[in-house]
C-alpha cells in the first residue's frame, strides 16, 4: 500500500489534506509525495536518516570533505598537506597524482564508461572487459572485478550483458527530480525583522529556507548576525499527486530542464519580494546572485513493491543486492531506498565484499 493509504486509514485524515500540509514532507527527503511512496517507507523511518537531531556532524564544505579524506587516504599525495580535517578540506588537490601507475590506486578522471561485459559466460569469466572513453578516444582494459555505482537508469545501458531479470530489476528504480536554488543576499535582516532566522510556506518554489550554521575551522568563536551576508537554499522537489510514480519522475525532469534560467530568477525575486518585501527587503538591492543546481535524477522513490516485491517476484532491489552477476556488483544509494552519503559508504562497502573473493 502507499503512505497515503496508510495516512487515511490510521489516521482518518483526507488525501486533501495531506497534499496539502504534508506532502512535501515525503517529498523533501524522498522526491515524491505519499501517494507514490511505500507506506513501508514510514515504517522503516527512511524520512529521517542518520542520527538524532541535535548530533549531526559536517565538514566544512559538506561532504565533500567525506571524499576528500578517502582520497587522502588512499593516494596520499592527491591532497597536499597534514591529514588533519583543515588539511584535508582545505588542502590543493595535485592532479597528476590521481592516476600514477605505481599508486596503489589510480583515480582516472575525464573518462565515461561505456560499455561493461564478461569476456564469457559469466559464470565462467576469468574478467570483465570495460571500454571507456577519454580525451576523444576509446580504451578498452581488464578487470578482474567491476563495481557499478552509478544509478540503474544508468546500469541498464552500460553492462551489456545484463540478464533481463537485472534489467526489468532496474527499470523499477524510479526516479524524481529536483532544483535547488542558492540565492546569495547580502544580508537577512528582513528576516530578523521577523523575529526568525527561517521559515516555511506552502505555495511557490521550494517550502522552506534558513540561515544555516556552517562548520568552520579551528577553536576561534564566529558570530553572524542580520547584516552578514548568506546563502538562502531552497529545495524544490518535482511530484505531482495522483500520476503514477514513474509519470511523475518523468514530467518533473522534463520540467526542471526545459525551464530557462531567467524565469526561475524571476520567480525567486518575485516570490521574495512577496513573503519579505514589507519587512524591508528588496530584491535589487538585497540579491547578489542566484545559483541553480538542477538534479534530474535527485531521489529514489520507493514505491509499493520496492521492499518486498510484488506478484510473487522478489524485490529489485533484492535482484541487484543479493549476490554480484559474475564478476560485476552493484552498489548505489538507490538499493537502500534513501539517496543518502550514509547509505552511498554502506552499499559500497557490501558490494566490495562480494567481489573481494574474486580479487585476492
Amino acid at each position: 500500500m502507499t503512505a497515503e493509504d496508510s495516512l487515511v486509514e490510521d489516521y482518518g485524515v483526507s488525501r486533501e489534506m495531506i497534499r496539502m500540509f504534508v506532502a512535501d514532507r515525503y517529498a523533501q527527503a524522498l522526491g515524491l509525495g505519499p501517494d507514490a511512496l511505500s507506506a513501508f517507507c514510514d515504517h522503516v523511518n527512511l524520512m529521517r536518516a542518520g542520527t538524532e537531531e541535535g548530533e549531526w556532524q559536517s565538514f566544512p564544505g559538506g561532504i565533500a570533505g567525506i571524499a576528500r579524506h578517502i582520497v587522502k587516504t588512499l593516494i596520499p599525495r592527491a591532497i597536499a598537506g597534514s591529514p588533519t580535517l583543515e588539511g584535508v578540506c582545505r588542502g590543493r588537490v595535485n592532479w597528476e597524482a590521481l592516476d600514477r601507475p605505481e599508486n596503489p590506486v589510480r583515480i582516472r578522471l575525464n573518462s565515461t564508461a561505456a560499455r561493461v561485459e564478461h569476456n564469457t559466460e559469466p559464470s565462467r569469466s576469468d574478467f570483465v572487459w570495460v571500454v571507456y572513453t577519454q580525451g576523444g578516444k576509446t580504451y578498452r582494459l581488464k578487470a578482474l572485478s567491476v563495481i557499478m555505482a552509478g544509478g540503474s537508469w544508468i546500469t541498464s545501458h552500460v553492462v551489456r550483458d545484463l540478464p533481463q531479470a537485472h534489467r526489468e530489476a532496474c527499470s523499477q528504480f524510479h526516479r524524481s527530480a529536483c532544483l535547488v536554488a542558492n540565492v546569495a543576499v547580502r544580508n537577512w535582516r528582513f528576516l530578523y525583522k521577523l523575529g526568525i532566522s527561517g521559515g516555511q510556506w506552502f505555495e511557490g518554489l521550494g517550502s522552506w529556507t534558513e540561515v544555516r550554521k556552517v562548520a568552520t575551522f579551528g577553536t576561534e568563536v564566529k558570530t553572524i548576525g542580520p547584516d552578514s551576508p548568506t546563502v538562502l537554499s531552497l529545495y524544490a522537489p518535482y511530484y505531482y499527486p495522483g500520476l503514477p510514480t514513474k509519470d511523475q519522475g518523468t514530467k518533473g525532469r522534463t520540467e526542471l530542464l526545459s525551464t530557462p534560467f531567467v524565469d526561475y530568477e524571476s520567480m525567486i525575486r518575485r516570490q521574495f519580494a512577496d513573503m519579505f518585501a514589507r519587512w524591508g527587503f528588496d530584491a535589487q538591492r538585497d540579491i547578489a546572485g542566484v545559483i541553480l543546481n538542477r538534479w534530474g535524477h535527485a531521489f529514489l522513490n520507493p514505491a509499493p513493491g520496492f521492499f518486498f516485491g510484488t506478484g510473487g517476484k522478489p524485490a529489485p532491489r533484492a535482484v541487484l543486492r543479493n549476490a554480484p552477476f559474475g564478476r560485476i556488483a552493484f552498489a548505489n544509494t538507490e538499493m537502500f531506498g534513501r539517496m543518502d552519503h550514509t547509505f552511498a559508504v554502506a552499499e559500497g562497502h557490501r558490494a566490495a565484499y562480494q567481489v573481494w573473493p574474486l580479487v585476492s
